[in-house]
């Protein structure tokens, strides 16, 4: 059963406008979509805990690579600020540019 089947189907179960002959199959479909749904859970979600875990985790690497990026950020601006005055220094000498007194 394709998709659009299984849409126009389920429209006409909903409204009861099935055999019961059809309604029959199509609630053994369904069925069948439990089963599915539930061992792709089992498979792939795991449990609670599991999903507990992995989103404390996800926190602690996203918190170390922050920290990371605040302290990259901090040396840049450190190392932005130590260059700018002895490069001002070295324009001011090419230009000739005297400071007024």
């Amino acid at each position: 059963m394709n998709i659009d089947e299984f849409k126009t189907t389920f429209k006409k179960y909903r409204m009861g406008n099935l055999t019961p002959e059809a309604e029959e199959k199509f609630e053994g479909e369904l069925e069948k979509l439990d089963e599915y749904q539930a061992f792709i859970e089992m498979e792939i979600g795991g449990t609670q805990e599991d999903n507990n875990y992995l989103q404390e985790e996800e926190r602690k690497i996203f918190k170390r690579s922050q920290s990371s990026a605040y302290i990259r950020m901090g040396l840049v601006s450190l190392i932005i600020s130590l260059l700018l005055l002895p490069t001002l220094n070295v324009l001011a000498m090419a230009f000739n540019i005297v400071p007024l007194k």
